[in-house]
């Protein structure tokens, strides 16, 4: 399990890049003219995709940034 943003990043980078080779691999064998190999490699890829757009979408902070942070220097006692 990840325990911050870089390893999750790193993580779902692996990932991507294994479901990207996957997809190559589906897209490849779906030039296959029969219909239904197509058809089920067509669907695999479909997946694949969506698959790596999620990944992709989780990728960065995982948490709610604020919108305005205080500067903690003006709390500081001179």
């Amino acid at each position: 399990m990840a325990t911050n943003v870089t390893e999750k990043d790193k993580t779902l980078h692996e990932v991507i890049d294994f479901l990207q080779k996957e997809w190559d691999a589906a897209n490849n064998a779906s030039d296959n003219p029969d219909e239904e190999v197509y058809d089920f490699y067509d669907g695999m890829t479909t997946a694949y995709e969506h698959v790596i757009n999620y990944c992709r979408h989780m990728l960065g902070y995982s948490g709610t940034m604020p919108s305005e942070v205080p500067n903690q220097s003006e709390d500081a006692k001179e």
